[in-house]
């Protein structure tokens, strides 16, 4: 015999005792029942899908009760029913999308008519838990957000429903059968009769008496009869008899009768006075009526009704019965749940105890039912005997006649006290910052939307700061994440102590801050609001014993005069705070719709900067680099060009900021590398000596992983000896905070004799000790001091010392935007290693190379070879 497993409850039953069960209600193959097409309509109707159906599932196939939305169907084969599945759960069953669930891709139903995608359906049981099939409901759209949580829960208060109906449909059919079984009897005179005397011995009586006993007639009349008679009724029916008897009136009693085989079964006997004219008893007539069966079903009724309350009271539930007009008749329970007790529950006490912020709606909603007939279940917090307020739910359901009218209503009260309390614990994790303990994203992103909402129904302002913290990352890095925490929590805290009522401060992320002013704040009071905090900010805190500082950039929007909705506000602050970030960080900045446009113009770059590197349009144009003592070219720096289609050749000054996204970056980058190496190899094919090709690697760049090795990989399948190749980098990549990353790749670069030059030298912040640090061969002195060396002493002073600094360090130094035979002159007075720039060429095509170097060797006069190349 198969068993199977309820995996929700983990309960086990027999496919026998279920089938059996099934038979009871004796419903298989009968006609459509208005009761149970109402619940599938209004099943149908709340869960908005197009079928329902109250199935039952038999042991081949799937049949159909009751069918909404299906015509013409009423069975199909268990094997691809879906409810088989909802029998094996206690609780609903939901299928989102039939297409994509493997157990019913493949099912007639979903590739076929009615092409079910979506599925939910609620166990129709017995109170022993054995599952007849269920209440389900069908939609031809997929539903990834299944149902809402009061479309499932009236989903299974309708499954009980049907339950209750199939229970009332078979008490019904018992009773109607009950009743055929006794007329039946009685005409075939199984009502038998008798006669007695005066003083009760039976004169005669029906033949039947003698079938049933085995006595025989004679055995049976005066008292004889008494013999079959229980021992344990006698007694009792002797004297009942005697007060019937002395009375002179109609009289029943009841007693158990042994018969032939043994066994004793009840009967009712009833005797009637004959009375003389004088209303003396002339004798007595009666009947004898076997009542076993209706008094052993009375008896498992009683036994069946205490288990019941029985159940009721050792479960945590309240079940309670109404009228129809919702007047609670009973209930069992309530004096676990409620300040009232049954007596005072009743008929509308229970209201009493509802909270009174809860009632109002407790009502309406309730009301609302009643006037529909319909299902309902409600929330609400209910004062306890102690005086606490503990949630509850209450579900109704409504029983109806057979005209489809409401009988009465049925349901439960539940304590989900701890539900609420887990529910509300997960809501302020989901809205709130757990370091911080103030809102997050998504609560502020709601409180911002309502708040643009009111504003625009009221037509007044609003204002939003975007804060960013200064320098945090190396706080961390310096102090340590807990000291990071730290300075987030004491941020947190100073900007709520100077918000107003009505004002959000929330954390974003990260370092991330905002601040939503609300009730009408002008721009101007915002501006000068956020001032204040930014000074607030910028106050030191103490941890540790040591005091860590603390500054921030902050950006300022405001609805209406700059974003309209909260997409658009967010981002204007953010690119003010951005614009604040890039002014030198620790400062206010307004939005204004320059800014925008600025963006917009950078998106729009980045996007064409994409298609270009995919058509091909980033070439390297060369500049050479020129020795200061000797004129001869001694290498070249590449530098990016985009062959635009319309706005023809563009330098890196229309284009640099793409080198911020590090994706964008490394496409541009190795697009570059492998021209420019390509390059290098046609010129070693053809014997030409160009000294030394350097290429630009921006931060973003650098300190990607495996870019040394990709560089390296690329020169070898070339064929380049890496003697002939340099890597120019700027200060910020000696300042990464992945300097072991950057130290490594240095290194490697290094050991295969890649020079690495020091771009911009003195523009950044990088000290000796990075220089001493790091394998640097090169430094090269930015054209803002070169230009200046021949009018402004302070720029003379500095390329004097950034040159006396590369001698002592043993480093080559290359002027770059030398533009002058004067400036370059000067130079090589200081001991500039080698000089680029205008005044010996502009950069040029790579096809350009070869004749430049064959020119420059032959123009090349060595008295002179530094100074005037007219070109």
């Amino acid at each position: 015999m198969p068993a199977f497993v309820n995996e929700a409850s983990l309960s086990l039953w027999v496919e026998a005792d279920r089938l059996a069960a099934l038979r009871t209600f004796d419903i298989l193959d009968t006609e459509p029942e208005a009761a149970f097409d109402s619940l599938a309509k209004v099943a149908a109707h709340v869960c908005n899908a197009p079928i329902a159906l109250v199935t039952l599932v038999d042991e081949q196939r799937q049949w159909f009760k009751s069918q909404i939305g299906l015509k013409g169907l009423r069975e199909a084969p268990r094997e691809v029913a879906f409810c088989a599945h909802v029998i094996l759960q206690s609780d609903l069953f939901v299928v989102a999308d039939a297409t994509k669930d493997p157990r019913f891709s493949g099912n007639p139903a979903v590739t076929g008519d009615p092409h079910v995608r979506f599925y939910a359906g609620a166990p129709l049981a017995t109170a022993d838990g054995l599952p007849l099939g269920a209440l389900c409901v069908v939609d031809t759209i997929p539903r990834p957000e299944g149902l809402t949580q009061v479309q499932s829960e009236t989903l299974l208060a309708l499954a009980g429903a049907v339950m209750s109906q199939f229970n009332l449909r078979r008490v019904s059919t018992i009773t109607a059968q009950s009743e055929h079984r006794y007329r039946a009897l009685i005409e075939a005179s199984a009502t038998m009769v008798w006669r007695a005397s005066p003083d009760g011995a039976i004169i005669d009586g029906s033949p039947e008496w003698s079938e049933i006993t085995g006595r025989s007639p004679e055995a049976s009349k005066g008292f004889g009869w008494l013999a079959a008679v229980h021992p344990d009724d006698s007694e009792r029916v002797v004297a009942v008899r005697q007060n019937i008897f002395a009375s002179a009136r109609s009289g029943t009693y009841e007693f158990r009768v042994r018969q032939t085989n043994g066994e004793y079964r009840w009967f009712k006997s009833r005797a009637v006075p004959i009375l003389s004219a004088s209303g003396s008893v002339q004798e007595w007539v009666g009947t004898l009526t076997n009542v076993h069966d209706k008094k052993t079903a009375a008896e498992r009724l009683r036994v069946s009704g205490e288990r019941y309350r029985a159940l009721v009271n050792a479960s945590a539930a309240v079940v309670w019965r109404a009228r129809p007009d919702g007047a609670v008749l009973e209930g069992w329970g309530w004096e676990t749940f409620s300040a009232e007790g049954p007596e005072e529950s009743r008929p509308f006490g229970w209201l009493e105890s509802v909270h009174p912020d809860d009632r109002d709606h407790v009502i309406a909603v309730w009301q609302k039912a009643l006037a529909s007939g319909q299902p309902c279940a409600q929330e609400y917090r209910t004062r306890r005997r102690n005086g606490e307020y503990r949630w509850s739910l209450t579900r109704a359901v409504p029983l109806l006649g057979i005209d489809g009218t409401v009988q009465e209503w049925v349901g439960t009260v539940t304590d989900i006290h701890s539900r609420k309390q887990a529910e509300e614990e997960l809501w302020r994790a989901a809205n709130y910052d757990a370091l911080t303990g103030i809102p997050n994203r998504v609560l502020f992103q709601d409180r911002l939307e309502r708040a643009l909402a009111e504003a625009r129904e009221s037509g007044t302002s609003l204002s939003l700061l975007a804060i960013d913290l200064d320098e945090f990352k190396g706080v961390n890095d310096s102090f340590g994440h807990d000291a990071g925490d730290a300075l987030l929590k004491e941020t947190a805290a100073r900007l709520s102590s100077v918000a107003r009522d009505g004002d959000t401060v929330a954390r974003l992320g990260g370092d991330e801050f905002v601040v939503l002013l609300s009730g009408s704040t002008r721009l101007e009071h915002a501006a000068t609001l956020a001032e204040g905090l930014a000074k607030k900010l910028s106050q030191p805190i103490s941890y540790a014993g040591q005091m860590i500082a603390s500054r921030a950039s902050i950006g300022v929007a405001a609805f209406p005069d700059h974003g309209t909705d909260a997409a658009d506000l967010m981002k204007d602050a953010d690119m003010a705070q951005y614009r604040a970030k890039a002014e030198g960080r620790n400062r206010v900045v307004t939005y204004s719709h320059e800014m925008r446009a600025a963006t917009e113009r950078r998106t729009t770059l980045r996007r064409e900067m994409r298609e270009a590197v995919s058509l091909d349009q980033i070439m390297p144009f060369y500049q050479p680099k020129v020795s200061l003592s000797t004129g001869e070219i001694v290498g070249f720096e590449a530098l990016a060009r985009w062959a635009h289609p319309t706005l023809g050749l563009l330098t890196p000054a229309t284009f640099g900021d793409i080198f911020d996204d590090p994706e964008l970056a490394t496409m541009v980058g190795r697009r570059l590398m492998g021209k420019v190496v390509s390059d290098m190899r046609q010129w070693l094919n053809r014997g030409l000596r160009f000294g030394q090709v350097a290429i630009n690697l921006s931060h973003r760049e650098f300190v990607q992983p495996g870019q040394a090795e990709d560089i390296l990989r690329i020169l070898d399948r070339s064929k380049v000896p890496p003697q002939h190749f340099e890597i120019e980098i700027t200060e910020k990549v000696l300042l990464d905070a992945q300097s072991d990353v950057v130290s490594s790749a240095l290194e490697k670069f290094r050991a295969r004799g890649v020079q690495i030059a020091l771009d911009d030298f003195g523009t950044g912040y990088a000290s000796l000790t990075h220089l001493k640090r790091f394998p640097v061969d090169h430094i090269k002195v930015d054209k803002s001091f070169v230009q200046g060396i021949e009018q402004n002493p302070d720029d003379e002073a500095i390329v004097t010392a950034v040159v006396s600094l590369g001698r002592s360090l043993n480093l080559k130094v290359t002027a770059e935007g030398v533009e002058t035979a004067g400036q370059a002159e000067r130079l090589r007075e200081m001991g500039c290693s080698a000089a680029q720039g205008y005044l010996y060429a502009k950069p040029m095509d790579g096809s350009d190379v070869p004749s430049l170097l064959s020119e420059w060797t032959a123009r090349l006069i060595p008295a002179k070879r530094l100074l005037l190349i007219e070109r």
